[in-house]
């Protein structure tokens, strides 16, 4: 068998897919998972956590239902004992990996969890890899916290010798119960924050701020820098292989393009090839080194960059999401609606009450700009 010290058979862990618009890289994702050569997945503990095409704070569509049926249908397709769990609306990014987490840790009661976003293509050991990364850790259980087998995809170490690095994305992680809840327990700011807003339309001003109150920060505001950060400060380390055992395909995303795609490394990475891998030993001292290192990187910029970041962001645009003002309000009628005077009742229901985002929103769907701003 290709992965040493694995047994040939099924894995018990649940596996959760995070799955939106994306069919083509579902299909790949799940061809991939259901041709595993060494350990399989059991069809009946896999889950797709659909997300939904239509926001319920905005009404504003942010998918293509057609391209949502087609990914339940790839998945169903290839796991017709697992489950679909498709969300009535858009729940964006963050809740949806929020909700697959609960599922597997509160719903199930699962201890463990392995994690894929629909753009990491596995290779034939992934999941046998996986295994292998979760064993070595469990000595350090209460000092890890996202690993992962993608490995090094500009280095890609051929084998059959495979290290531990430190762990950089989160495309198909494994994940343990007690990690995920002194995570969760750093976050609730954040959260606070993500929910006011589509998570697309996330304020990144506002949660930069967030990290002045932590002893660490990021110039980043997604759901995986959260979880870094959250990391990083609770001395839990995020480890991976240095031995690719799946590749990266999100050429087209919320946060790549082919550019960046082209520019981080990705274009023509692959899994190594190989009939026989073993993995070396991880030690105290490794996972310690690695969580030290991402704590001290995460400091250092909270120290001496998160001010800078901010500064720069606020030279640039105002908060959406700071309350209106009476004069802004008047501003804006008069630009949008070409009004010059604003009724009573509407300034004493906004001004200093409702956040310009909300203005803006509510002014741009009445009637009269419509007709305004048609052709």
């Amino acid at each position: 068998m290709a992965i040493e010290s694995i047994p040939a058979g099924t894995t018990d862990v649940p596996i959760v897919i995070f799955s939106f618009d994306r069919p083509d890289y579902l299909e790949t994702l799940c061809r991939g998972l259901a041709a595993q050569a060494q350990l399989r997945p059991d069809p009946a503990r896999v889950h797709l956590m659909q997300d939904g095409a239509v926001s319920p704070r905005t009404g504003r569509r942010h998918g293509d239902p057609a391209l949502i049926a087609r990914s339940i249908a790839v998945f169903r397709a290839h796991f017709p004992d697992g489950h679909v769990h498709a969300a009535e609306h858009n729940l964006g990014i963050a809740e949806n990996i929020l909700r697959g987490q609960a599922l597997v840790f509160e719903t199930l009661g699962a201890p463990l969890g392995y994690f894929f976003e629909d753009d990491l293509e596995p290779g034939p050991f992934y999941l046998a890899a996986l295994e292998a990364v979760r064993r070595a850790t469990e000595p350090f259980a209460d000092r890890v916290g996202l690993f992962a087998a993608y490995g090094d995809h500009r280095a890609r170490p051929p084998g059959p010798q495979v290290g531990f690095r430190p762990l950089g994305h989160h495309w198909a992680f494994g994940l343990r119960r007690d990690a995920w809840r002194r995570i969760q327990a750093w976050l609730p700011d954040w959260w606070e924050e993500i929910r006011r807003n589509d998570y697309r339309a996330r304020n990144k001003r506002r949660l930069l701020e967030l990290w002045r109150s932590r002893r660490v920060a990021r110039d980043a505001a997604t759901q995986d820098a959260a979880t870094e950060l959250a990391c990083a400060d609770l001395g839990l380390a995020r480890i991976g292989t240095d031995v690719c055992f799946g590749r990266y395909i999100g050429q087209e995303g919320q946060h790549f393009s082919p550019g960046i795609f082209r520019k981080l490394g990705f274009e023509g990475a692959s899994w190594a090839e190989g009939d026989h891998f073993t993995f070396g030993p991880l030690t105290a001292a490794q996972v310690d080194r690695i969580a030290a290192r991402a704590f001290a990187m995460h400091a250092a910029f909270r120290q001496d960059g998160l001010e800078q970041a901010i500064a720069t962001m606020d030279a640039e645009r105002d908060d959406p999401d700071r309350l209106a003002t009476e004069a802004e309000i008047r501003a804006l009628w008069h630009l949008l609606l070409d009004r010059r005077e604003v009724p009573a009742p509407y300034l004493a229901r906004h001004a200093g009450r409702s956040t310009i985002r909300a203005v803006r929103r509510e002014i741009v769907r009445r009637s009269e700009f419509e007709r305004s701003t048609a052709p």
